[in-house]
């Protein structure tokens, strides 16, 4: 615990004075204790306003501060404290307390030493401010916070308050909880009607997830004092966890309600909006608040995020970019990287985001989806091209007029040069297919595949084929793969049927297809290539009769083809 995060009751002042005065202090220090900081500054302000020699404002004013760890800012009131009331042991308690915060113990003894020295004998409340420094400061220290939290005890017993701070400085500790819920029963036991020790009660157990005895212990709060405010964001949070939100946001409105919606109480309530996922009202709120102060760098994550989940997709760029340029490296998460990078995509920046998703990638390479999603871009943008080729290619063969030869060799140019780009970026796809496959653990045949109808439609057929080969060996059922490879043996590798080098794969799709009759007629122009291949190339092998059985076969498939109707006439085995 620290001052800036856990924020205590302030002690009673030393000093005598007015009734009307120290009920402003004592506002001001309620203020404290309910996390109100910039409401307790006011206050303390005002009063000093009034009587600038106000010992009791000035100390803690400063304490305020320390609690918001403004060290230089606190010192300034602290010394002041000190020049107006020598006497006073606050001055030197609160120079103590940002002497413990700068690390400075020696000097830090000898103002709480001068501090003890002008305190009256009967008078325990020092003692309880100098433990304050070392339970809250930046760098507690606990046994020397009991220590002094002891001689408070043995001066006056009967103060729950010094139970409460015995609390506090157990619960800074990691094993230190039991001992804390001790001290704060003994409060409650000490003084029933303790708000503080009840809070505490309820924190404790909300904070240590135990809602089931969270919950009473926050209703006492409320009971005892409906004005309570930190009580309500402590439910407000419990509610939140126990699935109860519209309870949540209710103590979240009396929450802001009760805090004059001075900073902190937006901040938390910020924070809350988008934690329970109430995005459109978490930017609102967020907006408000980066109005007044924009020093919460976090928030411009949850801006980013949050934009994007309502599909704001263009108003989270910025703040995000903000978040990662400016935060600690050790702060940045990769979901910063992929929110940044898909609202880049949905705002149609598709090369920035490319960008973004290898910075992604980089920051954690067990994101292998992330290649995937890149090599399914340059895919998609090499097909989007090579349908502008085709779209060409097909318009060119309708042109049969002499008068529009010109046309059409323009058409043909332009289909040349998109089917060249086409290519280019069918082979970006490939390297990065092949990279995501190159970092996988179990390489999938669905990329293989891919890699193969990119190569194929780059023309590049050898590479095309040993990519099918490699999807047939993964999965050895799937017939897509045997039909491509049938294609490019066929009318690419063996056009005339001399070599045989498409006999192996054009048995395998028969042999795949024999059984399974659905496949077979979904394939049925691959089955009848394959035939009609073996056909020619047994007849050119002169094996008459095996020839002829494959274009039987061709026959049984399409009686009608007039290709295999000819060469049937012809054969005279």
């Amino acid at each position: 615990m620290n001052f800036k995060n856990f924020i205590t009751a302030g002690v009673l002042s030393l000093l005598l004075i007015s009734f009307a005065a120290a009920q402003t202090v004592q506002d001001g220090q309620k203020k404290i204790e309910m996390k109100q900081l910039e409401g307790a500054k006011k206050t303390f302000r005002a009063i000093l306003q009034k009587d600038a020699t106000n010992t009791d404002a000035l100390f803690y004013l400063g304490k305020v501060y320390c609690l918001q760890t403004k060290n230089d800012s606190a010192m300034t009131f602290f010394q002041k404290a000190v020049t107006t009331s020598p006497e006073s042991p606050l001055g030197y308690v609160g120079q103590g307390y940002v002497s413990l915060n700068n690390k400075d113990d020696k000097t830090a003894i000898a103002s709480f030493k001068k501090a003890l020295s002008n305190t009256k004998s009967k008078d325990a409340s020092t003692y309880m401010n100098i433990a304050e420094g070392y339970i809250y400061g930046t760098y507690p220290n606990i046994d020397k916070a009991n220590e002094n939290l002891d001689n408070a005890k043995e001066i006056n017993k009967g103060t729950a308050k010094i139970l409460v701070l015995k609390g506090d400085a157990y619960a800074t500790k990691f094993d230190g909880k039991g001992n804390a819920m001790t001290n704060y029963e003994l409060a409650t036991d000490m003084d029933k009607n303790n708000v503080l020790a009840w809070y505490r009660i309820g924190e404790l157990n909300a904070h240590s997830k135990n809602y089931k005895e969270a919950e009473p212990a926050l209703r006492k709060v409320k009971e005892l004092d409906s004005m309570y405010v930190p009580v309500y964001p402590e439910l407000a949070e419990l509610f939140f966890y126990s699935n109860r939100l519209s309870q949540a946001k209710e103590m979240y409105r009396i929450y802001l309600s009760l805090s004059d919606y001075d900073l902190d109480a937006m901040v938390r309530y910020a924070s809350f909006l988008y934690l329970s996922k109430d995005y459109e009202n978490a930017v609102k709120e967020i907006t408000k608040v980066q109005s007044k102060d924009t020093s919460y760098l976090i928030f411009n994550r949850f801006l980013g995020y949050s934009y994007y989940e309502i599909g704001k997709y263009a108003e989270g760029i910025l703040p995000l970019k903000k978040y990662i340029d400016q935060a600690p490296n050790s702060k940045v998460e990769i979901k910063d990287y992929e929110y940044y990078y898909k609202m880049l995509l949905k705002t149609g920046q598709d090369e920035q985001g490319k960008v973004w998703m290898k910075k992604t990638y980089a920051f954690d390479t067990t994101k292998i989806e992330i290649l995937g999603q890149l090599a399914e871009m340059a895919n998609r943008d090499a097909d989007r091209i090579y349908k502008s080729y085709d779209s060409l290619n097909r318009i060119a063969d309708t042109i049969t007029k002499k008068a529009d030869t010109a046309l059409k060799a323009r058409i043909i140019r332009e289909a040349a040069m998109d089917l060249k780009l086409a290519s280019d970026k069918y082979h970006e796809a490939v390297e990065a297919y092949h990279f995501k496959l190159l970092h996988s653990i179990n390489p999938q045949a669905a990329d293989y595949f891919v890699i193969g109808k990119d190569l194929y439609r780059a023309m590049d057929y050898d590479n095309a084929d040993s990519a099918f080969k490699r999807v047939s060996e993964i999965a050895p059922t799937y017939i897509p793969a045997y039909v491509f490879r049938v294609n490019i043996n066929v009318y690419y590798k063996d056009t005339l049927a001399t070599t045989g080098s498409a006999v192996a794969i054009c048995d395998s799709l028969i042999e795949h297809l024999k059984t399974d009759t659905v496949a077979a007629a979904k394939n049925k122009v691959a089955l009848m290539t394959s035939y009609k291949y073996l056909g020619t190339y047994y007849l050119k092998k002169k094996n008459c009769s095996k020839g002829k059985e494959y274009y039987l076969k061709a026959k049984e498939l399409d009686a009608t083809d007039k290709q295999v109707l000819e060469i049937l006439r012809g054969l005279n085995c």
